[in-house]
């Protein structure tokens, strides 16, 4: 039966989600990400690969290896949270040193130089989560991106000819994704 038959069935609507970066907090504790601040999400994908055989003039096509691809979310760059201060400050938990910090550390202390790497950007972020809802604000699914890490973040152009509000736009890798249905799933099935 087609959705739009019964009252008690609707389909998803782009509006309704809800992005959670838990770990995104600036290192003076005094910026975190808000999730009202997001304005765009893209949710996971994935690719399979696939390999070809080749027998008596034919081809045939095996699967081969997943490939989950990236997501790019926007948010808002606000004033309070400091949305540059926030991603600013992940990258530097993410094990990035500037040049004049890393110069400092190597001949200054006896700390080794570091480099960004995937336990500290795994950690400046935590598991990403994309909670998607219904019209009543019922959880409908729950995407939870594991291992994830920043791979670009963009803070916006400024122009005086403009009056846009500024955006931050994101790219996250991860390693994959599970998904869970929600709760207002199985009570709008027993309705």
């Amino acid at each position: 039966m087609p959705f739009w038959t019964s009252a008690l069935s609707e389909p998803r609507r782009q509006h309704r989600f809800l992005l959670t970066l838990p770990n995104l907090v600036s290192s003076d504790g005094e910026y975190s990400y808000q999730q009202y601040l997001a304005k765009m999400v893209t949710k996971p994908s994935y690719s399979v690969t696939e390999t070809p055989h080749k027998f008596l003039g034919n081809t045939y096509y095996y699967p081969g290896t997943v490939e989950w691809q990236t997501i790019d979310a926007t948010i808002v760059n606000a004033v309070n949270p400091d949305g540059n201060k926030i991603l600013y400050d992940a990258l530097i938990q993410s094990g990035y040193l500037k040049p004049d910090v890393q110069e400092d550390v190597f001949f200054n202390t006896a700390q080794a130089p570091g480099t960004v790497n995937k336990a500290d950007s795994v950690g400046a972020l935590g598991n990403v989560v994309i909670e998607e809802l219904n019209g009543h604000g019922g959880l409908i699914g729950t995407w939870v991106l594991k291992n994830a890490f920043l791979t670009k973040a963009t803070f916006g152009n400024l122009d005086y000819a403009g009056d846009d509000i500024l955006n931050i736009e994101m790219t996250m890798r991860y390693d994959w994704a599970e998904y869970e249905v929600g709760p207002a799933v199985a009570a709008a099935a027993e309705a």
